[in-house]
């Protein structure tokens, strides 16, 4: 039996199948086009005890999604939704709020694809069609778009190469990996772009 598909992707993730910048997600989400979910443990709105997936207000985490400058890596939940419901809960205990991080921040597999079909984003390249690509790029851009902005840029181009060799190594369901000259002519124009270099 096929695994089912994917319930939830994260903000990154869909920046990067959109190939736009997560704050445009993040931006989307607060005007109303998305709604955007979070795992809590066990909390207490007043008398209530909440937990498991609720809606998270997004327009009050914004600063984990900065254009310009660094964004802040975790922020606090004060108020929850319960899935089903249509009221705002306070978070009463703990008192400070629900500590999430930017990538804990998702969005469900069904409102993206309604989201998409809404717009005319569906698109399915030829490539796609019979055997799939040796390595998984896609999956790895995902990956490191959150890395970059978890994280930082590496110091050197070296450094980075070597960040995505590993990722590749971990996460490589063949066994392959590229080797270091195909990584870095792939990532050649992104680490100038880092750099505020010309990629050109």
């Amino acid at each position: 039996m096929p695994l089912p598909p994917v319930a939830f992707y994260s903000i990154y993730e869909i920046a990067v199948r959109w190939g736009c910048h997560p704050a445009d997600v993040a931006g989307w989400a607060a005007a109303g086009h998305l709604q955007v979910l979070a795992g809590i443990p066990p909390v207490s709105c007043g008398e209530e005890t909440v937990a498991g997936m609720v809606q998270v207000p997004i327009a009050e985490l914004m600063p984990m999604f900065r254009r310009i400058g660094p964004s802040d890596e975790q922020a606090r939940l004060k108020r929850v939704m319960p899935l089903g419901s249509k009221s705002w809960l306070k978070v009463t205990d703990p008192a400070e709020g629900v500590l999430v991080r930017s990538s804990d921040l998702l969005i469900d597999a069904v409102t993206l694809q309604q989201f998409e079909e809404d717009r005319d984003l569906l698109r399915r390249p030829a490539s796609s069609i019979g055997s799939g690509p040796r390595y998984d790029w896609d999956a790895m851009y995902a990956w490191l778009t959150w890395s970059l902005f978890e994280k930082g840029v590496p110091e050197t181009q070296t450094a980075l190469v070597t960040l995505v060799q590993e990722w590749f190594v971990q996460n490589s369901k063949s066994g392959e990996v590229p080797d270091e000259s195909t990584i870095r002519k792939r990532l050649t124009s992104l680490w100038r772009r880092l750099r505020g270099e010309d990629a050109a």
